[in-house]
């Protein structure tokens, strides 16, 4: 199965195609397009030649998984703010286990005091709170709960720190190889050199396409992005071994 627009570019089955851009580029609205919340007003997508424009809206929902950067935070219990991925299906132990697992999220359920019965809504006797990160992770879980055949996942990792941002891209990748399609939309582009294909967008319009060694070749506008972001993250080592002065109104750091 292949999603593919008018001009021929696809989205081949069991592969991790991202979605760079700066913000304004046309990221989201691409991806909503191709899960069907919005129709194009010109040209066409099509799912293995039929179009999405006139296919069955519900058995396209069926087959896609997304989670948003503005993810639902359900007031109920951990168990249904997983099985509510598809909540048309009988809920079974199996499936939430599974997706808990896929998402990385095993650390979030072993801090609430019920687990899985815990009910996330603080407002409610008995309620918890999970932090920025920990429903992001949720979210993820939803999603691999839905088995959907094409996963989109836009910007997954924006409430985690590097170490976990790092887990939960290994569990993307694993999605991919089960043969589920990930579409991933992300500003941090080292986290795309593990693509199998990059699109980049421009001010709506898609302005390269490769794998992400294709675009750092071609000195474009990926290559350029990632230059950026890739300086952001190189020291520069004083010569001959002389240290940095540091001002004397600045505090020394604390140990530990």
């Amino acid at each position: 199965m292949f999603i593919r627009a008018r001009n021929l570019h696809t989205v081949p089955l069991g592969k991790i195609v991202a979605l760079v851009g700066e913000n304004g580029s046309g990221k989201t609205t691409l991806v909503k397009l191709l899960a069907g919340l919005y129709t194009p007003d010109h040209g066409r997508i099509l799912w293995d030649d039929v179009d999405a424009a006139t296919a069955d809206r519900h058995l396209l929902a069926e087959r896609v998984a997304m989670v948003a950067q503005d993810f639902k935070r359900w007031p109920f219990t951990a168990r249904v703010n997983v099985a509510v991925g598809r909540s048309s299906a009988p809920l079974t132990e199996e499936g939430v286990a599974g997706a808990v697992t896929e998402a990385g999220a095993e650390e979030v359920l072993a801090d609430l005091p019920r687990g899985l019965d815990t009910l996330l809504a603080r407002n409610f006797s008995g309620g918890h709170e999970l932090s920025g990160g920990q429903w992001q992770r949720l979210g993820i879980a939803r999603a691999a709960y839905r088995r959907g055949r094409i996963l989109i996942v836009d910007e997954p990792t924006a409430a985690l720190d590097a170490r976990a941002e790092l887990e939960v891209f290994e569990k993307i990748r694993a999605l991919a190889g089960t043969g589920q399609t990930v579409i991933l939309i992300t500003h941090r582009l080292a986290s795309v050199r593990h693509a199998d294909l990059v699109h980049v967008l421009e001010q709506g319009r898609l302005v390269e396409s490769g794998t992400p060694d294709e675009l750092l070749a071609t000195g474009g506008v990926y290559a350029e992005l990632y230059s950026l972001q890739a300086e952001q993250f190189t020291a520069k080592v004083p010569s001959s071994g002389v240290m940095a002065k540091v001002p004397a109104n600045v505090p020394a750091p604390k140990a530990g």
